[in-house]
């Protein structure tokens, strides 16, 4: 039990800085462009320093709401895919699909409810398709790392 709690809090920790740093890419690629159409001229470099600096921002400012809400939604999807993957046998699959969707469900879920998916990052489909390959990459994560039980 406990290998499995610290699994999925390291899975965790590293979905939430994907997903951060994910939003953070689409943020800047938007903020790039808007600056671009401002000024009619070619859009602006950001420097690599100034790239992380803008993603540890967004982690240290949204990564205990994102990881709270993405740990809810990742919970509910682990256990389903643990009760399917012990039937289905594909483990790697089936974590790896839960994952997927629970981000998928978490942001479709906020824009039904608050109008807004609240990550500015996973609002067009690119970026909803981003957040549900960094949960992809989490499933896989805890699949690989929190062996079945016997």
């Amino acid at each position: 039990m406990l290998r499995s709690v610290l699994v999925f809090v390291l899975v965790l920790a590293v979905t939430v800085v994907l997903g951060v740093t994910a939003h953070s890419l689409f943020v800047m690629q938007a903020w790039t462009m808007a600056a671009a159409q401002a000024a009619d001229a070619v859009p602006p470099a950001l420097s690599l320093p100034e790239r992380l600096g803008w993603i540890g921002h967004d982690i240290v400012g949204m990564g205990p709401t994102y990881g709270v809400l993405a740990g809810i939604a990742l919970l509910v999807a682990f256990i389903a895919a643990g009760l399917l993957a012990r039937v289905t046998g594909l483990r790697a699959i089936v974590f790896a699909v839960a994952g997927a969707v629970a981000m998928i469900v978490l942001f479709t879920t906020l824009k039904s409810v608050l109008g807004t998916v609240g990550v500015f990052g996973a609002r067009g489909m690119m970026g909803l398709a981003a957040q549900a390959g960094v949960g992809a990459f989490g499933g896989i994560l805890f699949a690989t790392f929190k062996p079945s039980a016997a």
